[in-house]
Formats: C-alpha cells, sequence, structure tokens
C-alpha cells in the first residue's frame, strides 16, 4: 500500500502545538497510532473526528505522541496497522471514522492482540468476536433502532397512522446492513410493516430506478442508510416525482452532515436523522463539568482548525478521545495493550458526563455486546430551515419540536 508522507508530517507539526509533543525531561510519551481517512471520499468526516481526537489530547495533557496514517481503502487501513505496530511499536490505535475501514483496520489489530479504539465507525460487527476492540460511540443498530423509535413514538400520531408501512433504502456494505437490519427487525416490533427494501451498491446505483421502485409501494415511512453523495442524488430523485413520503429518515454518514444540507438547500428541509450527537445537543442532556469541558473544547478544535463548530464526527472523535487519554490513561497500570484495556473496561462513567451527553460502560468481555460502549448517545434531528438542524428527539437531548415544514405529511 502507499503511505502519505506528507500527511505524516502535517499530522506531526500540528500535534506538537496541541500538547502531544516529546518534552525533553522525564518519561516518554505513549506512541499511539490513529488511523483516518484524511484524504479520497470521507475526508471531510475523517478530518473533522481527528480534529476532535487531538483537542481532546491538547485538553487532557497526556503525555502522548500521535503517529497518523492516511487510508482509503480497507487494505491500507489493514496494512496501517502492521506498519504502526511493527515500526511504532503502539500498543492502542484510535481511528477510523468509515466502518468499512474499520472493520479491516479492527480485525487486524484484534489478531495482534493490539487495542483498537473506534471513536466514530458504527456498524456492529466491528466488535463481534474482537476482544480487543472497543468502540466510544452508538452502533448502527442503535442508531437504526432508534429512528424507528421516533417514528413509532412520536411520527405515527402526528399523522394519524392507523397501520403504517415503511421501506428501507439501504447500501449494500456492512455499515448499510447493520444499520437496515436493525430497522426492519425494530419496525416489526413496533407494528410498522416493512413493504420493501432497497439494495444498493455504494458505487454503482440508479437512483431513478430506486425511487420509482420505492414510490410505487407508497410507504409512510422511508428509512434511508447511505452515503453523502448516494444519500443526497436519492433524496433529489425524491424530490423530482410526486411521491412523497410522511417521513423520511436518514441515519448516520450523511443526513446529519452540513453538506446534505449545503447541497440540498430547501430541499432537505423536513428530513430526519438518527445519528450520533453533534454540539448542538440540548445542555439539559450534559451535568455542569461536562458543560463547562464542551465550551473548552469546542474553542480547541476551532483553533486547531476543526471548524468554527463541532459537527457529529469531530464531537465523535472528541469524546473518544477524551475518555482514552483523560480517563483510560492515568488509571491504567502501564502501557500494554493488556493494561489498557483493563482500565478502560473497568470505566463506570454516568450519561450525561461527557460532552454529548453519552456515559462509558463497556460490554463485559463474552458478552453479546463485548467492547461496546452500553452508554453512547444518539439522537434525531430534523432540517428545519435551509441548512439550519434542530434535535428533536430524545427529548432530553431535544432543542426543537418535530416540524412539518416540508410539507411532506399535511399534518
Amino acid at each position: 500500500m502507499t503511505f502519505r508522507p506528507a500527511a505524516l508530517l502535517l499530522a506531526a507539526v500540528l500535534l506538537a502545538a496541541c500538547g502531544g509533543a516529546v518534552t525533553p525531561s522525564g518519561p516518554p510519551p505513549l506512541v499511539v497510532g490513529a488511523i483516518y481517512p484524511l484524504s479520497g471520499p470521507q475526508a471531510e468526516g475523517g478530518k473533522q473526528e481527528f480534529a476532535g481526537v487531538r483537542a481532546a489530547l491538547a485538553l487532557s495533557h497526556a503525555r502522548v505522541d500521535l503517529r497518523v496514517v492516511t487510508v482509503e481503502t480497507p487494505a491500507e487501513a489493514a496494512a496501517a496497522v502492521d506498519r504502526l505496530v511493527t515500526q511504532d511499536h503502539v500498543t492502542v490505535i484510535v481511528g477510523t471514522y468509515g466502518s468499512t475501514l474499520a472493520d479491516a483496520a479492527a480485525a487486524r489489530a484484534d489478531s495482534l492482540h493490539v487495542l483498537y479504539w473506534e471513536t466514530g465507525a458504527v456498524a456492529d460487527g466491528i466488535t463481534y468476536g474482537r476482544p480487543w476492540v472497543l468502540r466510544t460511540v452508538a452502533t448502527g443498530g442503535t442508531l437504526g433502532r432508534m429512528a424507528v423509535e421516533f417514528a413509532s413514538q412520536v411520527l405515527v400520531a402526528k399523522a394519524a397512522l392507523v397501520h403504517p408501512t415503511a421501506s428501507i433504502v439501504e447500501v449494500d456494505d456492512i455499515y448499510g446492513r447493520s444499520v437496515a437490519d436493525a430497522e426492519a427487525a425494530a419496525a416489526a416490533q413496533a407494528g410498522i410493516q416493512v413493504i420493501d427494501r432497497v439494495h444498493y451498491a455504494p458505487n454503482n446505483y440508479d437512483t431513478s430506478g430506486m425511487v420509482a421502485r420505492l414510490a410505487a409501494g407508497r410507504p409512510d415511512f422511508l428509512f434511508d442508510v447511505s452515503y453523502l453523495s448516494d444519500g443526497v442524488a436519492i433524496w433529489k430523485s425524491v424530490l423530482a416525482q410526486s411521491w412523497r413520503p410522511v417521513a423520511a429518515i436518514g441515519t448516520s454518514s450523511a443526513f446529519c452532515m452540513p453538506e446534505f444540507g449545503a447541497q440540498l438547500g430547501a430541499g432537505a428541509v423536513g428530513v430526519y436523522a438518527a445519528d450520533k450527537p453533534n454540539q448542538a445537543v440540548s445542555p439539559n442532556a450534559l451535568d455542569a463539568p461536562a458543560r463547562a469541558l464542551l465550551a473548552r473544547a469546542t474553542a480547541e478544535y476551532r483553533t486547531l482548525g476543526g471548524g468554527a463548530t463541532m459537527e457529529i464526527p469531530g464531537m465523535a472523535g472528541f469524546v473518544g478521545g477524551w475518555v482514552l487519554f483523560h480517563d483510560v490513561l492515568p488509571p491504567a497500570a502501564g502501557t500494554s495493550s493488556e493494561a489498557l484495556r483493563s482500565a478502560a473496561l473497568a470505566l463506570d462513567i454516568a450519561e450525561g458526563s461527557l460532552i454529548n451527553g453519552g456515559g462509558v460502560k463497556f460490554g463485559a468481555p463474552g458478552s453479546s455486546d463485548e467492547g461496546q460502549n452500553l452508554r453512547a448517545a444518539s439522537m434525531v434531528a430534523q432540517w428545519q430551515g435551509v441548512q439550519q438542524l434542530g434535535v428533536v428527539y430524545p427529548p432530553t437531548y431535544a432543542t426543537a419540536a418535530p416540524s412539518d415544514t416540508s410539507g411532506m405529511s399535511g399534518w
């Protein structure tokens, strides 16, 4: 594979200004690997998530030397693990934003018994059967269930639906299947009939054909599991014909991203998205120390060039980085993968203690949730104006009420 020396050099220069540099006295810093898509189609989110990690490192004052490798493909992600372990001798690697990248990197790290710390990717299978993989963010299954819960608990009553139906359009990969399978199962339990599931290849799809098939079924709800470019293209095709669902609810990787609203403008208004929280989460969801930390985090993130506000990837990166640098490293009985893993599994951080409203308690070894943060935060937001996103669910996180500003349902 090809590693990008320029990216590595840039990261080293940036980290020298944010508390990760080597100092001349005291014990040497812990070398931590980092694998993110800082170039290619997922670069926007990858850069934001890594900026969040860097901001967490700066505020934690941990003695850490980050060694970052830029990757764009699963093969590159797996090879990056080998490089970091054999050349940099890391005992923990953070990453990776994208689920297909994370799955490959996590599998390789687990096979080497090196702790892999996932800060953003949501596909459920990333942690399955991998005791050396820990994830701080919500799973795709959680986001899918959150989308259906919101539809069944809030929207069904608002639209006075007696026998609600739904269709699911899903990208055919580990991420898409993870979310869509959970949505289908949750819908069945909630009494929402799934009348169609439309699968498509991530790099080869016909949105007009997909939307024509969806429109023929006329479902009340459209659950869409896509990436940014395909999610935008699918919704443009929906807007180009007469059928509208009562509500369209996307999940992760696209629908809450500012670029989704920027590309669609008024066409995005009314669309919902189930995702990890951004910094717009209600202050009521945070305890006082978390609110204070959020202010410091957003300022540091801005200083490091992450952006004026911490969007979802930046928040996820900060939370994952903060828990590792602030809560795991200090009490760990050493810097080995085993010592760091043991310290992480002992964490018991209450919900509302982190800047996204979540907490931390990892699933126990051998359980079905092994390595997954059981207190990870998730929410539903809605585009309620041109490039204006409001959090509408759950109530503790909400900053706005659901609104039929798009005219889709005619409430």
